[in-house]
């Protein structure tokens, strides 16, 4: 991104984001693909992250969101991935058992199959086309290479109200993790002189490698607590007692994994990530 960006090549990049969506969704309409479904959610996150950017100068007239049919897609292919993933790691946890939890394997299927029918009905109505339409009529005549950092500023400050908060919930985690997100997609615009300039601006002194780094914890970590919300109590108590004392163990496990994962996450996040930040913004 150069000292600004005129209106046609803001559309340029919503654009492509759109033509991306637009792929993904064909290949997910075929047999729900766990992949195409997880590249169809990069791809509404990067839109996403874009449209929040152009938007921080228009307080005026709200943030520029996508349609709600679309936001709608986005939701329910995550629902379904969440559900698959699920699948995998169960028949990861249970692969020396000899008595696998088939019950909750079956109950799993079912839930994708509730979710799938509606799925592919938004899609059938064009959502990406009426998405554009709507977004297009909102997106300004042009972006400074300021308001981009002013964008980077806020989600840094988001950040660390957080870190120095010390109120490190699920959800704040999950925080930290979307706004790191939507400066990283949204580094990936610029290039050129200005990129130095503001990668540095994000990156607070470490290097792209790094973050990419702490977003695959982040991420895995965001992994594990839906993996445990998924073995939820009242579905468990449905089961015989082979099943709910099998799944149970599993969770007993995740349940461990998470508070490890957490606390090594919080030493980075404090030691590191928080470091960056000069002593008179905290």
């Amino acid at each position: 991104m150069h000292r600004k960006m005129d209106q046609e090549q803001i559309k340029h990049i919503t654009n492509n984001h759109y033509r991306k969506l637009k792929k993904h969704i064909k290949k997910i309409s075929e047999d729900f693909d766990m992949e195409a479904i997880h590249q169809f959610r990069i791809a509404y996150k990067k839109l996403r992250a874009f449209l929040r950017m152009i938007s921080q100068d228009h307080e005026t007239t709200g943030e520029i969101k996508v349609s709600k049919k679309l936001k709608r897609s986005y939701n329910l292919s995550g629902f379904v991935r969440d559900l698959q993933l699920q699948q995998l790691k169960i028949r990861e946890a249970t692969k020396q058992e000899l008595k696998k939890p088939q019950a909750y394997i079956n109950l799993l299927k079912k839930e994708i199959e509730k979710l799938t029918p509606e799925l592919s009905e938004i899609f059938l109505e064009k959502p990406v086309t009426a998405s554009k339409k709507k977004t297009d009529a909102s997106i300004p005549n042009e972006l400074h290479l300021n308001s981009f950092r002013n964008f980077v500023q806020k989600k840094w400050a988001a950040i660390y109200a957080i870190i120095v908060s010390r109120h490190f919930s699920d959800d704040n985690i999950h925080a930290i993790r979307k706004s790191l997100k939507d400066l990283f997609y949204n580094l990936k615009i610029n290039e050129g002189v200005e990129y130095e300039v503001l990668s540095q601006s994000i990156w607070k002194g470490k290097d792209e490698q790094y973050f990419n780094k702490l977003l695959e914890e982040l991420g895995s970590f965001q992994n594990k607590c839906t993996a445990i919300g998924l073995l939820k109590s009242y579905w468990l108590n449905s089961f015989n007692t082979h099943n709910r004392v099998l799944l149970e163990g599993i969770k007993k496990g995740w349940v461990k994994d998470k508070v490890r994962m957490k606390k090594m996450l919080l030493k980075e996040l404090k030691a590191n990530v928080i470091a960056q930040q000069p002593a008179a913004e905290i």
